[in-house]
């Protein structure tokens, strides 16, 4: 009969091992399209150098600052000097009517003059002031999270506003606090002319520096674990890492090795409601 006939020629289709085979993995591709339609890139970690810094506005600061005043009531009779003059050590500042020209202890800057000639000037009073071009220094005010990660000899990198291409260096010369306030003293290594005390600087305090970290795509990172594939065989491993930047994160634990190949998944096959 027909029925007996069907049976027969079912018998004999599924008396071939590879005609079985050939069935199965049609009904595979059947059940689970997203086999072909799903794509992973596979990528080597990245070796190369990485650092951490702690930033921070700072301000240019001298360690030099000459206050000229008169020990008695005084008439200012010359004064040799306006705010904003540059002067050499033993340049004259003032002369009054009863005592020697005061003179420029060392090369600065005159920024403030308090009275006039022909003016009275009280006893004890700052007639001018001269700041320090050769002394100066930068401070940086840090919170607590992160003066603790601060040290002294750190390197520091320094840049101006509107000079952001001039990089300038320094190191970190002491790391105190003073009135409840975390600071840090940085020595710059040298200053251009223009720098004057109390400009404002960006600081980068270089906490730490290493030149064969292992990094891998952030995307490569689901809820916490990476696929990698290691001597052909896929593991699923939860590293311990930092971000680098917005596509690389450091493995800081150890747990990807650099001849391992890390599975980055892609995310446009795996969007809701893909067909």
């Amino acid at each position: 009969s027909g029925r007996n006939i069907m049976k027969h020629i079912f018998r004999k289709l599924t008396s071939s091992p590879r005609l079985l085979a050939g069935i199965a993995l049609i009904g595979a591709i059947i059940a689970a399209p997203s086999l072909l339609c799903d794509r992973s890139t596979q990528v080597r970690p990245v070796k190369g150098p990485v650092a951490d810094s702690v930033f921070a506005l700072g301000t240019v600061r001298t360690d030099s600052i000459y206050n000229v005043r008169f020990g008695m009531n005084s008439i200012i009779r010359k004064l040799y000097v306006r705010e904003g003059d540059l002067v050499e050590a033993g340049s004259p500042l003032v002369m009054n009517d009863s005592s020697p020209v005061a003179r420029s202890r060392f090369r600065g800057m005159v920024t403030s003059v308090s009275y006039l000639e022909g003016e009275l000037a009280p006893a004890g009073q700052v007639i001018l002031g001269v700041s320090g071009l050769d002394s100066m220094y930068v401070r940086v005010s840090l919170d607590q999270e992160s003066v603790l990660l601060v040290k002294k000899g750190q390197s520091v990198e320094l840049s101006f506003e509107k000079m952001r291409t001039e990089k300038l260096t320094g190191t970190v010369s002491s790391v105190y606090v003073s009135a409840d306030e975390f600071l840090v003293r940085i020595e710059p290594h040298s200053l251009p002319q223009w720098v004057l005390p109390g400009m404002t600087c960006d600081a980068a305090i270089l906490i730490r520096q290493k030149e064969d970290a292992i990094m891998i795509p952030t995307a490569a990172v689901v809820n916490g674990s990476v696929t990698v594939r290691r001597r052909g065989k896929a593991i699923n491993i939860k590293p311990q890492f930092k971000p680098v930047d917005d596509k690389l994160s450091e493995v800081t634990d150890g747990s990807i090795l650099e001849d391992d190949f890390v599975v980055v998944p892609d995310k446009k096959s795996s969007r809701p409601g893909r067909k």
